[in-house]
């Protein structure tokens, strides 16, 4: 038993001193730890990465606004399109409604776009129903 217990060596963390401490968050890092760049942790490093990934602009978003519209707009019209060439009351009155219930959404999608494409213009006269 003590043969096992030789192969792995025995870290007393409590012993040790920390080689910096974070300036991050200010915890005592160790030297199993190395620094990082600027004495900031892997945790606050990883934090700060995640942080710059999930940031998106209001002119990105907009984009995506604008993307979104233009597919929900395609859909409109082709289910429009096969509403139209449908042989049958019931099919014609399915695809009409389908058709019907995409369009406030198409035009959200595309008031939101406007909307965040001129947000930081200063003349620029938003939209009654998104401002407070």
């Amino acid at each position: 038993m003590a043969q096992i217990l030789d192969c792995y060596p025995f870290r007393d963390k409590q012993a040790e001193r920390p080689s910096y401490v974070c300036l991050g968050c200010g915890q005592e890092q160790y030297s199993y730890d190395p620094p990082g760049m600027g004495g900031v942790c892997r945790r606050c490093r990883r934090r700060e990465r995640k942080r710059e990934e999930d940031a998106m602009t209001l002119q990105e978003m907009s984009t995506t606004y604008r993307a979104q519209a233009q597919r929900l707009r395609e859909r409109i019209r082709a289910l429009e399109a096969a509403g139209r060439q449908a042989q049958s009351r019931t099919e014609r009155e399915r695809l009409n409604g389908r058709a019907l219930a995409l369009t406030p959404i198409w035009r959200e999608a595309r008031d939101l776009a406007v909307l965040l494409e001129h947000y930081y213009e200063r003349g620029y006269r938003r939209n009654d129903r998104y401002t407070l």
